[in-house]
């Protein structure tokens, strides 16, 4: 089951009053093992009760969102073209790209923006 499917089942019974006890049997009962566990009901209910209307995540502080994509690949791109004897954490004070996803650039070999040699 999504985590969509799931806050959404959970924001509606939970709005109705259920207890996050039942709405996990209830989740559990439908979906078998493939529901959230209990306490992550828990949360969520609680917190739909207490007004949240999202059902999506919350940005995560600390944890850059740069992701695979052709602008960062271009960024890294003109940064190695400038020097091609810039490290990893130049690369990163440069762009905010974490290093996980800098490796992945310059190293993914099955990606249509690879960087030539």
């Amino acid at each position: 089951m999504e985590k969509f499917e799931s806050r959404a089942c959970i924001k509606t019974r939970a709005l109705l009053e259920v207890t996050a006890q039942a709405i996990t049997d209830d989740l559990v009962l439908v979906h078998g093992d493939q529901v959230r566990k209990y306490s992550t009901v828990a949360k969520w209910a609680t917190l739909f009760k207490d007004g949240r209307e999202s059902l999506e995540d919350n940005p995560r502080s600390g944890h850059p969102q740069t992701t695979y994509t052709a602008k960062n690949i271009e960024r890294v791109r003109t940064i190695i073209e400038e020097n091609p004897h810039t490290t990893h954490d130049i690369i990163k004070a440069r762009t905010s790209i974490n290093r996980f996803t800098i490796n992945e650039i310059i190293h993914n070999r099955h990606s249509k923006f690879q960087i030539s040699p």
